[in-house]
Parts: C-alpha cells; sequence; structure tokens
C-alpha cells in the first residue's frame, strides 16, 4: 500500500521536479493578481507591473539578470508613479531569488545592497506631509527589515541546497566505495578460492598420476601381476578423487555464499593432528616413506584459519617431494608448538638441488608453489624459508603464530641465522 503524503510534501516534490514550470505559473499568476490591481493606479502602472512580473517566469535561470532588470523597472517606478504598487512583491521575490540561487557571494551582497537601497529611496518617494521625515523614516526602516529578512531566508535555503547537495555527493561515494569494497571481497574470494582449488587438484593428481604410473609399470613388468596389489592401486586413485572433489565442491560453495562481507575463514572447525595423519597417509598410498612427527596438542585452542593453513603447507610440500624429489626418497614431517607459535618442517633426502630449481620457475606466480605458501602464511603473520638441505635433499621451515603477532614479534629459537630459519637442527 503507497503511504499517503501531506499535501504540502506533494506540493514541494512537484516543484523541484519541475522549476521552469512553476516559475512559469507563478508569474503567471502573480501578473492575474497584483499586474491587475496595479492598473488601478493607471496605465503606467500596469506597464510597470507587467515589466517587473513577467520577467520571474525565468527567475532561477537568469538570476543576475532578472535582478538588473527589476532594479531598472523599480527606478522607473519611483519617477513615474509616486505611490507603491502590489506588484511590488516582485521585488522582493528577485531578491530572495538571487540569495537562495546565486552562488557567488559579491553578486548576493549586491542584491542586498540594491534591496536596501531601494528601501531608502522607496521612503523618500512615498512619504507624505506633514511629517514627512519621520515618515520617512519609517518606511525605510520596514522596507529595509523587510528586505534583509527575505534576504536572509533567501541565503539559508541556499545553505540548505548546497549541504543537501554535499550530502549526496558523500552518500554517493560512500555508496561507490561500498560497492568497491564488495567488488574487491570477491576478488579475494576468487583468488583465495583458485589458489585452494590449485593446491587440492595438484595434490590429488600428484598422487594418481604416481600411482598410475607404478600400475603401468607393474603391469608391464611384474610376473605375474597381483590382481589385489592392482585393486589395492585402483582404490587409492579413487578415493583421491573423490576426495578432492569434495574439497573442490567445499571451495565452491564458499563462493557461493552470498552472505559473507568478508573472506570466509576455511570449512573444518574440527581440523587438526589426525587430519595431519590423514594426508600422510594418502601420501604414502602414493609410495613415497614419510615420517609424521607431531605433538598430539599442537593444535589445540588454534583457530581454524590457522589449522587449514598449516595443513595446506604440509600437503603442498609433500606434494613437491612427490614431485621432484625422484625416486626412493623418503620425508620426514614436523609440526611443534612453541611460545605461540606453531613450527612445521618437512624436509626429504631427494634431489634437492634441481628440485629447488624447479620450484623456483613459479616465483612470479602468486599462489603457486613456495610462494603460494608464503603468501598463505604471510596473511596470518608467519614465515617460510625453503631451500637445499645438508647433506642432499630439500629442507621447508615454516612457523605460524597461534594469534596474529606485533611486526616486531618473531618465534624465539626460530630466528633466520644466514641459511634461513630453523636450520640449528641441520
Amino acid at each position: 500500500m503507497k503511504q499517503r503524503t501531506f499535501l504540502a510534501a506533494r506540493i514541494d516534490q512537484w516543484s523541484r521536479e519541475h522549476p521552469r514550470l512553476l516559475d512559469l505559473t507563478l508569474a503567471g499568476l502573480l501578473w492575474l493578481v497584483f499586474g491587475l490591481l496595479s492598473a488601478v493606479a493607471g496605465l503606467h502602472a500596469f506597464f510597470i507591473a507587467t515589466a517587473a512580473i513577467l520577467p520571474l517566469a525565468v527567475r532561477r535561470r537568469f538570476p543576475t539578470a532578472v535582478l538588473a532588470w527589476s532594479a531598472a523597472a523599480f527606478a522607473v517606478q519611483l519617477m513615474v508613479v509616486p505611490v507603491p504598487l502590489p506588484a511590488n512583491i516582485a521585488q522582493a521575490i528577485v531578491v530572495y531569488t538571487v540569495a537562495a540561487h546565486v552562488a557567488s557571494l559579491p553578486i548576493r551582497l549586491l542584491a542586498l545592497g540594491a534591496a536596501l537601497t531601494g528601501s531608502v529611496l522607496a521612503g523618500f518617494r512615498w512619504s507624505t506631509p506633514p511629517e514627512y521625515m519621520a515618515n520617512v523614516l519609517t518606511n525605510a526602516v520596514f522596507l529595509g527589515i523587510l528586505s534583509v529578512l527575505v534576504w536572509v531566508i533567501g541565503d539559508l535555503v541556499r545553505g540548505r541546497q548546497a549541504n543537501m547537495s554535499a550530502l549526496r555527493e558523500a552518500s554517493a561515494r560512500l555508496e561507490e566505495s561500498r560497492l568497491q569494497r564488495e567488488r574487491f571481497v570477491a576478488q579475494q574470494q576468487r583468488v583465495v578460492a583458485a589458489r585452494e582449488i590449485h593446491d587440492i587438484v595438484a595434490h590429488s593428481l600428484t598422487v594418481m598420476i604416481v600411482q598410475a604410473d607404478g600400475a603401468e609399470y607393474a603391469a608391464e613388468h611384474a610376473q605375474p601381476w597381483d590382481r589385489a596389489d592392482a585393486r589395492k592401486i585402483f582404490a587409492t586413485i579413487g578415493r583421491t578423487a573423490r576426495s578432492a572433489l569434495t574439497e573442490v565442491r567445499g571451495v565452491i560453495e564458499v563462493l557461493r555464499d552470498a552472505d559473507t562481507d568478508g573472506p570466509e575463514e576455511p570449512r573444518g572447525a574440527g581440523l587438526g593432528v589426525a587430519e595431519l595423519r590423514q594426508l600422510v597417509d594418502s601420501v604414502r598410498a602414493a609410495g613415497l616413506a614419510v615420517d609424521v612427527d607431531a605433538e598430539p596438542t599442537v593444535f589445540d585452542d588454534v583457530p581454524t584459519a590457522i589449522r587449514f593453513a598449516v595443513l595446506r603447507v604440509v600437503r603442498e610440500s609433500l606434494t613437491n617431494v612427490l614431485k621432484h624429489a625422484g625416486p626412493h626418497a623418503t620425508a620426514h614431517v614436523v609440526a611443534a608448538r612453541k611460545q605461540g607459535w606453531i613450527m612445521v618442517r618437512v624436509e626429504d633426502d631427494g634431489v634437492g638441488v634441481r628440485r629447488a630449481d624447479a620450484t623456483a620457475d613459479h616465483g612470479s606466480e602468486p599462489g603457486y608453489g613456495l610462494d603460494g605458501m608464503r603468501e598463505r602464511l604471510r596473511a596470518l603473520g608467519g614465515v617460510l624459508e625453503a631451500g637445499p638441505r645438508r647433506g642432499g635433499g630439500f629442507v621447508i621451515d615454516a612457523a605460524t603464530p597461534v594469534t596474529v603477532p606485533s611486526p616486531s614479534a618473531r618465534p624465539a629459537g626460530f630466528a633466520t641465522p644466514s641459511g634461513g630459519i630453523g636450520r640449528s637442527g641441520e
């Protein structure tokens, strides 16, 4: 049901939507009333009244020109007609129009000065004996006060309109800022989702490729080929594919969530050591020997986003081991908690230098490889360093605060010597 408004509000809305039509209507009504009434003072008075009223039809389009015309018509009136006319209301409307619609302060003050001057001259012209000077003073003061009031009202209206215009501009800027923020948040979500999907697919495909290559080799060279081993390989491929599909669907669900106001925290509040061991088991099924040394309480009271980031780092690191460490490599995963930091190390004894060269190719693509892990940890206040392992192989050291630290905070005992973070144990 449409809400009813007051008549004055509807008139005000109509006048704002049709200002030129309003001015034309006002000029016509004033001429019909005050113009014709001025004809009582004679034909000259009628023409002067017409000349003063009709320009009001364009008062807001040409306020300065109408002011000059109105002053000239009033001067002619003072010389030709010895009495005030009803049409003199037009001069008051012109003064109001200039004060309300002209941005230039000198022109507005000129209109006020002209009105005060006209008030003094009218006081002399329209006063009569026997108390001539007293009448002059009374008429001049009365007309002067009226002129000032009209001018002040117009100036207040102009100030209100300027304030409303400034508020509308500010509101438009705020709305644009809100839209830009929403677009930025949506872009962030797409970037995060792309990174997550890349990590999921890269890990899963690596496991599946390793299993498929092993199956191909066994089918070609093993005599006879063990059907139980084949079943185990294909089961691992199927589990890996289904797990990847489930995780990708979870990421897409985050993108479809229209109620979020910012980057959403990853799903899975129960992420912990059990999930870490399941991840390692999936890599073991691909043929990589992996040892895990994780404290049972390492993920206790840790925000989900940090758990998620740590598991992603471990998974990406083990994926790189599968890709680049070479055959017969072994890996070792350590997760510990020390002085408010979660520290993770993933090292292998494979082809360290060649693997470092391979991963360096991704340095210019945020979201992939080592740079992707660094970016993920940096967003949480963490650090990551990686490089060849002394004695052969490759090592990745990561440290993530349980809570976001100040810029000067660093994990004790995990500072960066010349060779990188956390190399004391090598």
